[in-house]
């Protein structure tokens, strides 16, 4: 009895691993991303400036108090979002500091090929940083973030 409920459990994990190898999940690549925005203009202004992404488009709703934008850089789409009736936690969270974290996306990354030069580049458009240049210790390799003009955290990563 014991040997056939062996035999039972190796067919029934065989089956299993080979419905599991089977059955593999498609291949996902990126496509956008969206954020909230507080001021339509000085975002657009921002991104196109200091990360050299260019308006695919605009779009406006007055009757909601919205207001959209498409932006394009290589394969990186990235749609803004200004909504009136949009909250910032600052206005909405007694206490709110730098050190709270709200469950959800939390930052973008972007590799990219020179570091140095992107750091010169936002030096010199005055775009803040949130904390300094650190190493990662696995990859050897440098990285950095910045904040939008709403402090949306944007990770450059040395590629």
């Amino acid at each position: 009895m014991k040997k056939l409920q062996l035999i039972l459990v190796y067919v029934i994990c065989s089956l299993y691993s080979g419905y599991a190898q089977n059955d593999t999940i498609p291949d996902l690549e990126p496509y956008f991303s969206a954020m909230m925005v507080k001021d339509m203009d000085s975002s657009l202004l921002w991104y196109t400036k200091n990360l050299g992404f260019s308006v695919l488009n605009e779009n406006e709703v007055k009757t909601i108090g919205l207001r959209q934008a498409n932006l394009k850089r290589g394969n990186i789409l990235i749609e803004l979002i200004e909504l009136k009736s949009a909250v910032s936690p600052k206005n909405v969270i007694p206490n709110f500091n730098n050190k709270t974290r709200l469950i959800g996306f939390f930052k973008i990354g972007f590799l990219v090929s020179d570091f140095q030069k992107w750091i010169n580049h936002l030096k010199k458009s005055d775009v803040n940083f949130y904390g300094k240049e650190v190493i990662d210790p696995i990859s050897g390799k440098k990285m950095i973030i910045i904040l939008d003009p709403d402090g949306n955290r944007i990770q450059i990563f040395e590629k």
